[in-house]
Parts: structure tokens; C-alpha cells; sequence
């Protein structure tokens, strides 16, 4: 369904959300750079992988989270718990691991004096013991950190009291997506690009389609314009509690490339794996820094992940990853590495254009952003934003 230009549908649907200009000194405020790290990312649910990442008992990964400060260790218990854990030992606060990932027989021990622990992250053994004083082991076992599971996906809460449940923070994303069967897609891809820009202005720059006809207009154009020229309109947008979803269909009556109209049809032969889409293209914006983008694709759906970690005001990783559908035959695998190279090329350009929005706002010749209807789901990423930092003292 295509909406006639000008309406402004979606500041109707959700006249809360607001219309005027957004103060853009948060995305290059030093100061306001520290609040996040205090009232977001230490406060909220923060996806940081998939059950997939830990398959067996004594596997364990490790997340350094820059903005948080943390180092976290999740391990996959001997007795099929995963449990998380700040990465830090009891004895002289050394990281306890130092790889990203791996798997232990049941035990891991500090580098530093040995102090180890089983998978359930309990003290077992101190080297010398009967030299400390009054040491209890009980005590003294790694400091846990709340962890979650929500259709494979791993979350943690740096809170010692989170306010809400995974499930209640997640609300209408998990009702949703809650029939997805994500564990039936295989990660086939993942890249790590180090960005000099904030979060939110990556974010912001992937979070709409407005800017596909002219940033992408080379790489895909068939998937940016109408034939008749007009702008594709978004299909529907859902505003949630923390979150937001736009969807968007493939617009009609344009001709696909040859090599892509082939490789689409190599990527539909083989058995439906179907992801629960309103159009043929959604954007979920998990609040703070998670998207998923679910992709119809003739009979093989697939989807990506994006996690934005701060690690400075001016600094992000941008981590991307594919998933696909276990490939029946070759030509199908064909087929999804066609897709995978289209869209990151596309990425490409993002990358670079990313970096070049973050050097103009930080000149602060600017004071303000402008969205526009169809950019609703940025405003409201920003509204939720203020919810937990607060507005900007000059705003």
C-alpha cells in the first residue's frame, strides 16, 4: 500500500511522539556522553548474543562493554544453565578470562594467582589458603549479572535491580516476533567496523529509508524509488514502549539486474523458511542499541542483527551479522552470498556516510535535527532517549 506525498500519516497515528526539531549536541556531548553510560546502558536489557554462541556445557564468551566499563563473562553451566557473570576475580579484580571465547572441562582460573572457579561461578579453589585470614569461599564466588533468554537471543541487565522483566521491556517486540524460530537460521557472516561516530547518529543514519534514493541510488537502485519516480512510503510503522518497528515493501514494476534477478530465484528453491513480516522488509530498533531486519526473500527469508557499542562519544562499533537458512544445495548458497554482497556494499556506503554526519554535527554550525514523517521511529528513539538521560540543559 502507497500513500500519497504530504499526508503525514504517522504524526497522526502518534501525535505524542512531536513534530519540532531535535537538539543534536546530545550526539556530540562529552557530558552527555557520560550520563548514557550511567542511566541507559548500565540500567537496560543489552543484547550481547545468541544461546548459539554457547552450544555446550563449559562454553563461555566474553563481551567487553566499553560504555559500560564491564567485561562479562557468560558460560554455558555444567548442569545446562547459562549464567552471566562480571568478568572480574575476588581476590585482586583481574579478568578471570582473557579470550573473547572458548570452552573450559569445568573450571576457569585467574591468570594472576589461580583463584578458580567451576561454571556455576562459585570460589573453588584458592592457592595458599590457609595463609589469608578469615576467607570464606561461599562469599567470594564471581559477581553475577542478570541474564535472559528471549528466542535464543541473549540479554543482560547491569542493574542489580532491574525494573522491568526481559519479557516487559521487550513488550510488543517480543509479541511480535515471538513465533520467529530464529533458531532455525544459521549465522553465515559478521563484520566489525570501527566507526570515529556516536551511536545515535548510526543509529539515526540505518533507522529510515528516506535516504536510499540518493545515498544507495547506484548499488540499489530498483529497491529505492517507484517506477513512476514517486517516493516509496513506509508500508506501516509501530511506535512501542522502548521500541519501534517500520515496514516497507519492495517497490513494484522495476526490473531487477540480471545476476539478482537470478540469484533470487536460486535463493527461493528449497523447503519455506518464513520470519513473521508485514511487508518485505521490517526494521525493529530494540532500545538502546540492537536492531533486527527481517528480509522476504522468495521462499528463504533470512535476517540481520546490528549491535551499536559505544566506545567513546565519538567512537562505535558497528557489529553486523547474517542469517540464513541452512543451505539445501549450492545454487541456493549462491543465492544468499549474492544477497549478503549486495547488502554490504550498501553498508559500505552507510560506513562512510556515518563518519561524515558525525564530523558535521560536532562542528556545530547546526543545533538542530529535522525528521520528517516517515522518520518518526528516529523521533521517538529520541524521546525514549530523553526518558532516561533527560533533555539537553540547551534544548
Amino acid at each position: 500500500m502507497q500513500t500519497e506525498i504530504g499526508d503525514k500519516r504517522w504524526a497522526k497515528k502518534y501525535p505524542h511522539v512531536g513534530t519540532g526539531p531535535v537538539a543534536a549536541e546530545p550526539c556530540v556531548s562529552p557530558e552527555y556522553f557520560e550520563l548514557e553510560r550511567e542511566r541507559v546502558f548500565r540500567k537496560v536489557w543489552l543484547n550481547v548474543g545468541r544461546v548459539e554462541d554457547v552450544p555446550k556445557p563449559g562454553d563461555y564468551i566474553v563481551r567487553n562493554l566499553a560504555v559500560c566499563k564491564a567485561s562479562i563473562l557468560m558460560i554455558h553451566g555444567k548442569d545446562g544453565v547459562i549464567r552471566a557473570f562480571h568478568n572480574v576475580c575476588s581476590h585482586r579484580g583481574n579478568k578471570v578470562v582473557w579470550n573473547e571465547k572458548g570452552s573450559c572441562p569445568g573450571a576457569l582460573s585467574c591468570g594472576f594467582h589461580s583463584w578458580t572457579y567451576n561454571t556455576k561461578g562459585e570460589l573453588t579453589w584458592v592457592p595458599d589458603e590457609e595463609n589469608f585470614f578469615d576467607l570464606n569461599k561461599k562469599e567470594l564466588g564471581l559477581t553475577p549479572v542478570h541474564l535472559d533468554i528471549w528466542q535464543g537471543f541473549l540479554f543482560i541487565n547491569l542493574d542489580r535491580n532491574p525494573q522491568e522483566s526481559l519479557l516487559e521491556y521487550l513488550g510488543g517486540v517480543a509479541t511480535e516476533l515471538g513465533g520467529g524460530q530464529f533458531d532455525r537460521f544459521a549465522l553465515t557472516d559478521n563484520y566489525k567496523v570501527d566507526e570515529k561516530v556516536n551511536w545515535k547518529i548510526a543509529i539515526d543514519a540505518q533507522n529510515e529509508l528516506y535516504h536510499l534514493p540518493f545515498q544507495h541510488r547506484l548499488t540499489i537502485p530498483n529497491f529505492c524509488v517507484k517506477k513512476d519516480g514517486r517516493y516509496t512510503r513506509l508500508l506501516d510503522v509501530r511506535l512501542f514502549n522502548h521500541h519501534s518497528v517500520y515496514s516497507s515493501e519492495t517497490p513494484e514494476g522495476l526490473a531487477s539486474p540480471p545476476v539478482q534477478a537470478l540469484a533470487f530465484r536460486l535463493n527461493a528453491e528449497g523447503a519455506p523458511y518464513r520470519l513473521p513480516m508485514v511487508g518485505d522488509f521490517e526494521f525493529y530498533t530494540i532500545f538502546p542499541n540492537f536492531v533486527m531486519l527481517l528480509f522476504k526473500g522468495g521462499a528463504q527469508d533470512f535476517y540481520m542483527t546490528y549491535n551499536f557499542w559505544p566506545l567513546a562519544v565519538d567512537r562505535t562499533n558497528w557489529d553486523i551479522k547474517f542469517y540464513f537458512p541452512p543451505a539445501d544445495h549450492a545454487a541456493q548458497r549462491l543465492g544468499q552470498e549474492y544477497m549478503k554482497c549486495l547488502v554490504r556494499d550498501a553498508l559500505h556506503e552507510d560506513a562512510l556516510a556515518h563518519e561524515e554526519i558525525h564530523y558535521g554535527v560536532a562542528s556545530r554550525a547546526k543545533i538542530h535535527l529535522y525528521f520528517q514523517d516517515d522518520e518518526i521511529q528516529l523521533r521517538h528513539f529520541h524521546n525514549i532517549l530523553e526518558q532516561y538521560v533527560g533533555p539537553y540543559p540547551e534544548a
